[in-house]
């Protein structure tokens, strides 16, 4: 927990000095960067202990280096063309490209750290009023998930969220279907994210407001029903289908009722922002697939590609505030977190002390 915490005391104290303190655009760049290298350190170099995934990624990639090369593209044609029971073959193609440069599986951690902590710092710096806020909220909600396990869904995540976004949003077609396709070979289950595409751009009117609340009831209804010919299609197992799981409510409560707050204050982030609809898209989606987390806690895996969102969302909610009162908005938001932080029981070690 110390290494965690001693994180989000650094990325607090950066954000005072380089975001609050005189803040200049050339200060947001330097303090994004400062916060990803922080990143990418904690979670390239972990022990292969750390993190449920890690050390059944170590066997994929040792065993990688003794497959074929014929063989790596086989499994990648049979999985486009042939729909062969083939996992994400896009990783491993990505893996044996690595592996004509380092066969270090420790680097190779480092490396999908970069990747997704480049990305994702270069989303915050363009899209985000408070990224102090913004990587805190990553800190706390997201990072165990994304930068310690699952490594073919935090690459296809990278590209298919912190990319598509911005692609969707600007009606970047063939940019987006480039990245969703990458994505789809690395992950599955980010074919999920076309939704978002269609519905990027759609006007948020009373009636288009009236519609996302009747379908978040709808799923919220009839969740059980629907997961399992969704996750079917974006390729989970039975036993992940069968498995209700539990121990996900309160982070699913969480996001909820930020999607509530959202909704409240869109007349002020409208106002704020040029992209609110691009947002509030993206929140449609983020209650839709929360609901269905009450269901199944393997939904969590779907939802996650939408649900970051209230990084940019929860900074905007903050700015709406009345001025006067803004400051005691942006502590409350800090100290939920930090508590939110303390409650869980994490642990940490790096390769080299084990």
């Amino acid at each position: 927990m110390t290494v965690y915490i001693t994180n989000l005391v650094l990325v607090i104290v950066w954000g005072f000095f380089l975001t609050h303190t005189n803040p200049t655009d050339s200060k947001k760049r330097v303090y994004c960067t400062i916060v990803a290298v922080q990143w990418i350190l904690i979670s390239g170099l972990r022990a292969w202990t750390v993190g449920d995934d890690t050390s059944g990624y170590a066997i994929y990639f040792h065993n990688g280096l003794d497959t074929p090369w014929k063989t790596v593209w086989s499994n990648y044609w049979d999985y486009l063309f042939h729909d062969l029971d083939v996992k994400d073959p896009g990783y491993f193609v990505l893996q044996k490209v690595f592996q004509l440069f380092s066969q270090s599986y420790q680097v190779w951690l480092v490396f999908i750290a970069a990747v997704f902590m480049g990305l994702m710092a270069r989303w915050v710096y363009k899209y985000s009023s408070m990224p102090d806020v913004s990587f805190i909220i990553y800190s706390v909600l997201f990072f165990t998930f994304y930068s310690l396990t699952g490594h073919r869904q935090t690459l296809a995540t990278a590209l298919i969220f912190f990319l598509g976004y911005e692609y969707a949003k600007k009606r970047q077609f063939v940019k987006f279907a480039i990245i969703a396709f990458i994505a789809f070979s690395l992950h599955k289950s980010s074919l999920i994210f076309i939704i978002y595409y269609l519905i990027a751009n759609i006007n948020m009117s009373p009636l288009y407001f009236a519609a996302m609340v009747v379908s978040v009831v709808i799923v919220g209804v009839f969740g059980k029903q629907l997961y399992g010919p969704v996750a079917l299609w974006l390729g989970f197992d039975e036993s992940q289908i069968d498995y209700d799981g539990g121990g996900a409510e309160t982070y699913a409560t969480v996001l909820l009722l930020v999607c509530v707050v959202a909704l409240v204050f869109y007349p002020w982030i409208k106002q704020q922002r040029r992209d609110a609809k691009n947002l509030y898209n993206m929140i449609f989606l983020t209650a839709v697939t929360t609901i269905l987390v009450f269901h199944n806690q393997t939904f969590m895996r779907i939802q996650q590609y939408f649900s970051m969102i209230i990084m940019i969302v929860i900074p905007e909610i903050i700015q709406a505030v009345e001025k006067k009162y803004r400051v005691f908005a942006y502590i409350f938001v800090m100290v939920f977190l930090t508590a939110y932080l303390l409650r869980q029981d994490l642990s940490y070690s790096f390769f080299f002390a084990t």
